[in-house]
């Protein structure tokens, strides 16, 4: 499977009721951080919840809940006071509050000729969310998956099959994707905001031998 680069409501309703995982979250927010339709979506779907919390029977809490809520909602007003003036060091929002530091100042580990990438995140179930980066005219080396893989372009451009990627869109590939080759556009380096939800499975011998290095 692989779409044309908008994520699905699907993914919308369940980033609203907070029932992805940190790797997830971050792409879906990140993705509609590139797209107003999908920001609005965000919110409609909050405001739904909202309306169904309303009409579920209260049950009795903590006596500090409340100073607990105060405290959570000074923080998110704080970021956001803190994303709205900052530049956000040329990221989409929701990615620069994750990080806190612009991607120069990233330790990018060289993965192969032309390609690099620094790991954000490892999840219980050996989610792996990482950041990419592709040197314009790079070819990633052809590879399978063992679950899905949702590739968020954040810079540049590029090509799987007659399919092109640029930024903003999100490619989502599974266990039915085979022979996986993306090929960077000539220009601009790729940058892209990746998570898969298990290892890889690369074609070639070399890439198989320094997979365990590269950590994919």
């Amino acid at each position: 499977m692989i779409n044309q680069g908008i994520i699905e409501d699907e993914w919308i309703v369940s980033y609203a009721s907070g029932a992805l995982s940190e790797a997830h979250a971050l792409v879906v927010a990140t993705h509609c951080d590139f797209h107003d339709d999908l920001k609005k979506k965000i919110r409609d779907a909050e405001e739904i919840g909202a309306a169904l919390m309303e009409t579920v029977k209260p049950v009795e809490i903590s006596p500090n809940s409340f100073d607990e809520l105060l405290g959570k909602i000074d923080a998110q007003s704080n970021d956001l006071e803190s994303e709205t003036s900052a530049d956000c060091f040329g990221l989409p929002p929701s990615l620069a509050s994750y990080l806190g530091k612009p991607l120069n100042a990233l330790k990018w580990k060289m993965m192969g000729p032309g390609l690099s990438q620094v790991r954000l995140w490892t999840g219980p179930n050996d989610e792996r969310l990482w950041l990419l980066r592709a040197k314009g005219g790079a070819k990633v080396p052809a590879h399978d998956h063992n679950g899905l893989e949702m590739t968020l372009v954040l810079q540049g451009s590029y090509l799987v099959g007659n399919d092109r990627y640029t930024a903003g869109m999100l490619e989502l590939a599974d266990s039915d994707t085979k022979n996986h080759t993306p090929v960077i556009d000539p220009g601009e380096d790729c940058i892209c905001l990746v998570v898969t939800e298990a290892p890889i499975k690369i074609h070639s011998f070399i890439g198989r031998m320094v997979q365990p290095f590269i950590g994919l």
